[in-house]
């Protein structure tokens, strides 16, 4: 009988434990942005060692959610958009999709193209002849703060997720050209201060 009562008491005691330390299921990770959130990541174009002027406001301003207001910024903002947020929500929210909703501008894993009125497409292999001379390649560095420490991607650029706060500089220059911080970090560390 004794035996029975130190089982069910054993039995009770490590009941009650199991109950007070369950193992929750891990939090389902959403990935940014939602349409809820608004982003700002600072970029900057160089080509051939020289930094391109910060494309102007997108002709397009209400029908992307991804997009410039001309300040050297990409503002990721799906939810600024009364239709068609989920397209630029997520795991969509890419330097390529930023790309192709800015008229003109092209990027691939090997090229750019600025918009204008003789765009030149700038593609691994062609010769820089501006300021820095040499056969050129496309290369983009990223920083995931304005304090990180910066890193080349190795992979498609166009597949690279914007997130808050993160800088981007798409440079078309010679391999083992320094690639610079985009101009508009100030605006970005601005911006970001703002929204606490």
């Amino acid at each position: 009988m004794a035996m029975i009562a130190v089982l069910g008491v054993s039995l009770v005691v490590y009941s009650r434990y199991e109950n007070q330390h369950l193992k929750k299921a891990p939090a389902k990770v959403v990935i940014g942005p939602t349409a809820t959130q608004h982003w700002q990541a600072a970029y900057a174009i160089d080509i051939c060692g020289t930094v391109e002027p910060a494309l102007p406001v997108n002709s397009n301003l209400s029908t992307v959610g991804i997009r410039t207001f001309g300040n050297g910024l990409i503002d990721i903002n799906p939810g600024a958009l009364t239709s068609g947020a989920a397209k630029f929500e997520g795991a969509k929210a890419t330097l390529g999709l930023f790309a192709s909703s800015y008229p003109g501008l092209k990027l691939t894993a090997t090229s750019v193209q600025l918009p204008g009125t003789k765009p030149t497409n700038w593609y691994n292999g062609v010769d820089c002849t501006k300021t820095i001379k040499g056969v050129g390649k496309l290369q983009v560095k990223v920083w995931a703060s304005p304090t990180a420490t910066g890193k080349i991607l190795t992979t498609d650029p166009t597949k690279y997720h914007l997130t808050n706060g993160s800088m981007i500089t798409i440079a078309f220059v010679p391999v083992g050209t320094p690639i610079p911080v985009p101009s508009s970090k100030a605006a970005l560390i601005a911006s970001l201060g703002s929204k606490k």
